[in-house]
């Protein structure tokens, strides 16, 4: 009897022993589950403050200058940079990326931070319209910057992503030289003009500046009227009269490009004063503008929408002497669009596509 009383409880102290085991188990394997979890949990935070901590870079790069932007996940501005002209076609492509990368880590020491903070980066350049041109730049700039998410894109494909905060509308950019584009609710892009001054570029501001040439050597040989232009320009190259002006101008190919250009802001300055001749210039330049920009709007099937038009470049300085017949145009062809100012740069437009991380694969239209 003792006997079996003794078995039976070695047996409850074992099965209890047991119990305590799993009990134990059990107990272990929650605080290793907990502890995942809490790890985890740190691991997640800890890629979130990353991410805060990530920026992103814009950088539009033209024939006159390059300006760099960047931007928090929160879309905030914290430093940005310039630096001179990023064309490669008129400055080379060593002095372009070498410019590029001057405003970029202006940018950084701006935010104080270093290049290896940059997630990711677009950035917009005159000169790259074809694919061969932005492979290039592509490669040349991701060997000198080392960003690995880099895009290279066209000044106005970034200019209308500034000028519209990445909403649907058109850009027109009339500076050295002139090209529309835009971009509609269903993501298709289109664009008109930005042929280069040897094909196109009219209504810009070399197109101008040729224009004034011509009528201030037309006026000199008696086969138009005289032109107030006249001096302001002789002055302009530093020549005492229109004979003069070949060899100022042939004698310096390199830098006669934007010399032109400049041109238009003395045919802006005469026009004002009642030159019929500059008077003439500016109303072609801005019907010029007004096809590039009715092309596109009728290719992006925009007629019937409202939509933002931002005017963009040194030319439409003129103000209304430019843009009010572009309106008057317009108001034909698109009834509920509006001529407004660019909503932000196009440094910051850029930053802002790389921040989105959107794909370069818009439609093209037409």
């Amino acid at each position: 009897m003792g006997s079996t009383q003794d078995q039976e409880r070695e047996t409850v102290k074992t099965r209890k022993n047991e119990i305590n085991d799993e009990g134990d188990a059990e107990g272990n394997a929650g605080n290793d589950a907990e502890r995942d979890v809490q790890s985890d949990a740190e691991s997640d935070a800890e890629s979130d403050a990353e991410s805060k901590d990530m920026l992103w870079l814009g950088i539009d790069g033209g024939g006159t200058h390059t300006r760099a932007a960047l931007l928090d996940s929160e879309g905030r501005l914290r430093g940005e940079g310039r630096a001179e002209a990023a064309n490669f076609h008129r400055v080379g492509i060593n002095t372009a990326v070498a410019n590029i990368v001057r405003a970029v880590d202006a940018a950084c020491a701006s935010a104080g931070v270093g290049r290896e903070r940059i997630a990711g980066a677009v950035c917009g350049l005159a000169g790259v319209g074809h694919a061969k041109h932005r492979r290039r730049m592509h490669d040349a700039l991701g060997k000198a910057l080392g960003i690995a998410n880099l895009k290279v894109e066209t000044d106005a494909r970034v200019a209308l992503a500034g000028a519209t905060d990445l909403a649907p509308g058109v850009v027109i950019i009339a500076g050295t030289g002139s090209i529309a584009c835009g971009m509609n609710a269903r993501g298709e892009f289109a664009r008109a003009g930005g042929w280069g001054p040897a094909m196109g570029d009219e209504g810009s501001g070399y197109y101008i500046g040729r224009r004034a040439l011509e009528a201030v050597v037309s006026a000199w040989d008696h086969r138009s009227p005289a032109t107030s232009m006249t001096e302001p320009v002789c002055r302009h190259f530093g020549v005492a009269s229109p004979p003069e002006l070949p060899a100022a101008i042939y004698d310096a190919p390199q830098r006669i490009m934007r010399e032109i250009a400049q041109l238009a802001k003395i045919a802006v300055n005469e026009a004002r004063n009642g030159d019929q001749a500059a008077r003439a210039i500016l109303a072609d330049a801005a019907f010029e503008l007004t096809r590039a920009v009715t092309a596109v709007i009728e290719r992006l099937k925009l007629q019937n929408e409202t939509f933002r038009i931002a005017c963009v470049g040194g030319v439409f300085e003129a103000g209304e002497l430019m843009i009010a017949p572009i309106r008057q145009a317009i108001g034909i062809v698109a009834p509920h669009a509006f001529i407004a100012p660019p909503l932000l740069p196009p440094e910051i437009g850029a930053a802002h596509l790389a921040r989105t991380g959107y794909a370069q694969n818009a439609q093209l239209v037409g």
